[in-house]
């Protein structure tokens, strides 16, 4: 299953050798098999340590001075030294379940070993910890990721070119990838259930496996919390469902219970975003639109204690869809539609680093997304289908300036009127 952060990696490997790397994400989007992956193609030494699962792992770090530390590392692994460095690469997994380790990583006392140590970590490392590593954030499959591990991959270029030409697909091409786009809304981009789905060539058992992925995070958050704070990050994440089925999805926290309030629900949902489990987006009003650059690098405003307004998204969409069709009683109807759509835009430009809010103004017009590209804004406007009017473009054209604005609909490409018409499945061109 190939991975466009796979180019990063060789990239790393190639040009930027002795800088240890470290790759973040939620737990299921792949980070152990893609390190693996990579190790095995360039690497004749692979040398893996879990620190969250293998205790002897994990005591092989603590209360040992440095050369006593190579002496017991080289032993423990059974490292043939006389093999070149070059050849040998070192997988270090969940290292925030260690603390010497990171001081370790910090202070580079294993580059007599390893030149090339490669990082996982689902958790979040303080900044000063991880002052001397380079973090690659690894996210769920994109939609032309699941098109390459579905064997679909001829389109990709296809959708690529017709995006940049603004000229319309062949409808049967169009129709084609409209249901792959709403196959990949079920499945995700969770690598596991992409596999689970390839294995069978259907979708019968994935929400099964979702559920088990789900609850998987519910255990990790009860066991690395204290309990009334694992409390309200459960409590926050499962409500998320029931905020994006609203008509108007700014998170309330009335959804939740009553009377609770952001003082009380804050570093939940911090510490939610820390660990990759959920995505934000916070909104930016007409004033802050006059400086867009310096909103989105504003530590106040990306403050979760200070935003006060703002939308949640899960950091998969398969899981959402999963969530929502127990609600629903798997009646989705048209505001499960435009969660769903809503949360893969979301992802989708969380994957691309693009900074993004959304908008809204007092006479209720409201743009789902602002993106910044290139120091560039430009907002985005989701549509259910292929009715894409809205007077909403046109009050935000009076608070700011951009080039164009896009839809993302069912419809064919096309550009006309300062708008870009985007199809679902090809938002990944953004």
């Amino acid at each position: 299953m190939r991975r466009k952060i796979i180019d990063e990696l060789i990239r790393w490997k190639t040009e930027d050798e002795g800088r240890q790397i470290l790759l973040t994400g939620a737990k299921g989007v792949g980070k152990t098999y893609l390190a693996y992956d990579f190790a095995k193609a360039f690497f004749g030494g692979i040398y893996y340590m879990n620190l969250e699962r293998e205790p002897k792992a994990l005591a092989l770090f603590q209360e040992r001075q440095t050369d006593q530390l190579i002496s017991a590392f080289v032993d423990y692994h059974k490292i043939t030294m006389e093999d070149p460095i070059e050849n040998r690469i070192l997988i270090l997994d969940e290292i925030s379940y260690c603390a010497e380790v990171v001081e370790l990583l910090k202070r580079k006392e294993l580059s007599s070993v390893f030149r090339f140590i490669l990082c996982i970590s689902s958790r979040p490392i303080s900044p000063e910890a991880s002052s001397g590593l380079k973090e690659l954030r690894v996210n769920p499959l994109e939609f032309d990721e699941f098109l390459l591990a579905t064997s679909n991959e001829w389109y990709i270029e296809s959708i690529q070119t017709h995006f940049q030409l603004n000229r319309k697909i062949p409808e049967i091409v169009h129709k084609e990838l409209l249901a792959f786009h709403q196959l990949y809304l079920q499945i995700g981009g969770m690598p596991a259930m992409v596999n689970e789905y390839l294995n069978l060539m259907a979708a019968v058992n994935v929400s099964e496996q979702q559920n088990f992925l789900i609850g998987s995070y519910h255990d990790s958050i009860i066991r690395d919390n204290p309990d009334s704070e694992a409390l309200k990050m459960n409590q926050v994440y499962d409500s998320i469902p029931f905020q994006l089925l609203k008509e108007n999805k700014k998170f309330q926290y009335k959804l939740i219970r009553k009377g609770t309030t952001h003082a009380m629900y804050k570093d939940a949902i911090r510490r939610l975003m820390e660990e990759h489990f959920i995505l934000n987006c916070n909104r930016i009003s007409s004033e802050q639109l006059a400086e867009p650059i310096k909103t989105f690098q504003s530590e106040d405003w990306r403050n979760v204690e200070l935003n006060t307004t703002f939308k949640l998204y899960l950091s998969d969409t398969g899981l959402l869809h999963t969530k929502i069709a127990e609600v629903m009683e798997d009646n989705l109807s048209v505001y499960s539609q435009k969660a769903l759509l809503e949360n893969y835009v979301a992802q989708t430009l969380q994957a691309k680093s693009y900074p993004f809010a959304f908008w809204e103004s007092d006479s209720m017009a409201k743009v789902d997304f602002i993106f910044l590209k290139n120091q560039t804004l430009l907002p985005i406007e989701i549509f259910e289908n292929e009715n894409t009017r809205s007077k909403s473009i046109s009050i935000l054209k009076q608070k700011c300036e951009f080039p164009y604005s896009i839809k993302v609909s069912s419809k064919n490409f096309d550009f006309s009127n300062g708008v870009k018409y985007v199809p679902y499945y090809a938002v990944f061109c953004l």
